[in-house]
């Protein structure tokens, strides 16, 4: 990971199972390790598509894991801190325009053979 680590987030599994998740500002992946022996699980960006662009300098995420609409595996919600196109003001001057995204767990579990649990855990216990 890239020394600009800016957020973790915790993806909750049965019995203190799941991962924690930590965003690297620094090279725009998100690094995901395992809760019960705090091992490596894998790497991933959240790239362009679907009309969209991708994730860059994101200052964190939060991700759940019960189902939400049409996410019914959890969602990952990451901020975007360079959305392009680029904006500008009334002056025709940049701005900073950020944004977040939605991702669902299932496709970020499906990339990296994670567990999906939407049983285990709910924040609204």
């Amino acid at each position: 990971m890239s020394a600009d680590a800016e957020g973790l987030t915790i993806y909750h599994g049965a019995g203190g199972g799941g991962y924690l998740l930590a965003s690297g500002q620094g090279d725009n992946t998100f690094i995901v390790y395992d809760r019960k022996d705090n091992d490596y699980a894998g790497r991933f960006r959240i790239g362009a598509g679907h009309g969209l662009d991708g994730v860059e300098h994101s200052d964190g995420s939060m991700v759940v894991n019960v189902p939400l609409g049409r996410f019914d595996k959890g969602l990952l919600v990451a901020h975007d801190g360079e959305n392009t196109p680029g904006a500008v003001d009334g002056d025709g001057e940049a701005r900073e325009n950020t944004n977040f995204k939605f991702v669902g767990w299932g496709d970020v579990a499906g990339a990296l053979d994670l567990d999906v649990d939407t049983d285990g855990w709910n924040p609204r216990d």
